[in-house]
């Protein structure tokens, strides 16, 4: 019986590009897709898929803030993480949720198969490009981990949504929290980290690679 797959990512060429990679495979079968985070719960609840391809960045709600939800409806589905965002901090969140696998957008082609076969055998996969970028992490704290100590896990989630690009409303209804709060959160971080306005905290994050934007 072949592997059943659900394709999550809110570009239309990302999905058949995974597709094609996939099409030589008969081991595996594609059997639903899905273009934003509702969309995907949607899927998973009604095909209860053995592997769940997830990007992050998607409009609404990003892949990371719905990871639990897709758990409950489908406890035995496997996630692989497939984004550009390989930080540390997007790759621990993950695992942390308990995601089976992390690639990067760019070697899809040549990693995929050999994902998809580890995490099927049960065990945890980290792209090439994932796992160096870990390593150099360790081997050279910059910054950034300063940061990562100092603001808790909400403030780091509030901090990457800002750096995204969204706004208050936008990080409001993804965190499922007020605008108000946002705002509170935000004047938080600004303050540990001795910053004074949002035009501050993102070049603070661009330079200090805090996120990859």
């Amino acid at each position: 019986m072949a592997i059943r797959i659900v394709i999550v990512d809110d570009h239309d060429i990302i999905r058949a590009g995974i597709k094609s990679v996939l099409k030589p495979h008969s081991e595996y079968e594609v059997c639903a897709e899905a273009g934003n985070g509702d969309e995907a719960l949607e899927r998973v609840e009604e095909f209860k898929p053995d592997i769940l391809l997830l990007d992050i960045s998607m409009p609404k709600i990003s892949g990371l803030d719905i990871i639990s939800r897709l758990k409950r409806v489908s406890p035995r589905t496997k996630i692989i993480i497939i984004s550009v965002h390989k930080l540390g901090a997007y790759v621990l969140k993950a695992l942390r949720q308990g995601v089976s696998g992390y690639l990067n957008k760019d070697n899809v082609a040549e990693e995929l198969i050999l994902a998809l076969s580890r995490v099927g055998a049960g065990k945890v996969y980290l792209g090439e490009a994932i796992s160096e970028y870990l390593a150099d992490s360790v081997k050279e704290p910059k910054k950034k981990n300063e940061a990562a100590a100092i603001l808790n896990e909400r403030e780091s989630d509030v901090m990457r949504l800002v750096v995204e690009g969204k706004t208050a409303k936008e990080i409001a209804e993804i965190l499922f929290i007020s605008r108000r709060t946002v705002e509170n959160y935000k004047n938080s971080i600004l303050k540990k980290l001795n910053l004074h306005k949002t035009s501050d905290l993102i070049k603070y994050s661009l330079e200090n690679k805090f996120f990859d934007v």
